[in-house]
């Protein structure tokens, strides 16, 4: 097989509650809507290199939301103060912060339960990183 995989185009979450996940991700998690489409159930956000899309369950988009699914990694300043600021608005807190000695993470849930890794390399990197520099 030679299908050529350029890149990736965009990371997905299912969500069940168009109206209550992308105030979550625009306004709690601070990230820059690029695209919503209230009648398809879509939305895209800025995620550098990337995008985020969310798109809510129905027959075209037939995944379950939550936190048996896929998660995405977001690298952020500083997991700890992070997370408490996301405990302190009532965000649900599915890993406490800890350090694996490579890096420091949590895991965090949106309103339908996806996971959503908070994290920070201790060698200061952030996204794709070259392993071939």
């Amino acid at each position: 097989m030679n299908m050529n995989v350029k890149a990736a185009d965009f990371v997905f979450q299912t969500v069940s509650d168009f109206s209550t996940s992308v105030p979550f991700y625009r306004d709690t998690l601070g990230l820059e809507p690029e695209t919503i489409d209230k009648e398809s159930g879509w939305a895209e956000f800025a995620f550098p290199p990337t995008t985020l899309a969310l798109g809510e369950a129905s027959p075209q988009m037939p995944f379950t939301p939550g936190e048996s699914g896929s998660g995405v990694a977001m690298a952020v300043d500083d997991v700890e103060t992070a997370t408490k600021e996301l405990e302190d608005d009532g965000v649900t807190i599915l890993m406490d912060p800890i350090d694996s000695g490579v890096c420091h993470m949590s895991i965090i849930a949106d309103p339908d339960g996806n996971p959503i890794i908070l994290h920070k390399r201790n060698d200061g990197t952030s996204g794709r990183v070259d392993p071939f520099p």
